[in-house]
């Protein structure tokens, strides 16, 4: 799935989760959940994540959709995370997810339970193609109506 895509799915994620969940930082609970939907793809050159030259050696060792894409090691850098602040390593590992769950939907899937199993799963969508594209709307369009809505205290 493209960049925006994961974007618009992060931020649903989020509101989601605050209307049923007491967080007590909204703010740094927003951001973690952003950076974990958007982080995941840092394997890849040519993505808005990766696309940086100080990732290349990086990228050297890994390969797109593999080790990176797995909850193992999304669970890994949560707890990480989490040391410093609970809620914070949440929300990432919440980001997280969301990313490996859109990327599931794709035609190259993925090995989510990397290193127990090497099998992707994919359900053949093909990234920004026209159902992403429909995916992509119809999330804009669930972020605007809750953020429009009354019942949400977003910060």
């Amino acid at each position: 799935m493209l960049f925006r895509t994961h974007l618009a799915f992060g931020v649903l994620v989020f509101f989601l989760l605050n209307l049923i969940l007491e967080i007590p930082n909204r703010t740094l609970f927003f951001v973690f959940v952003l950076f974990g939907a958007l982080i995941v793809d840092i394997d890849m050159k040519k993505s808005r994540a990766g696309n940086h030259w100080y990732l290349r050696p990086f990228q050297f060792f890994t390969k797109h959709r593999g080790v990176i894409h797995s909850i193992f090691f999304g669970l890994m850098v949560s707890l990480l995370i989490s040391w410093i602040n609970y809620w914070a390593g949440f929300g990432f590992f919440v980001g997280y997810l969301s990313h490996l769950f859109l990327d599931i939907l794709t035609k190259s899937g993925v090995a989510v339970f990397w290193p127990l199993s090497k099998k992707k799963f994919n359900l053949g969508i093909k990234s920004g193609g026209i159902i992403e594209e429909v995916i992509f709307v119809l999330l804009l369009l669930g972020d605007l109506w809750i953020l429009f809505s009354k019942t949400l205290k977003i910060f």
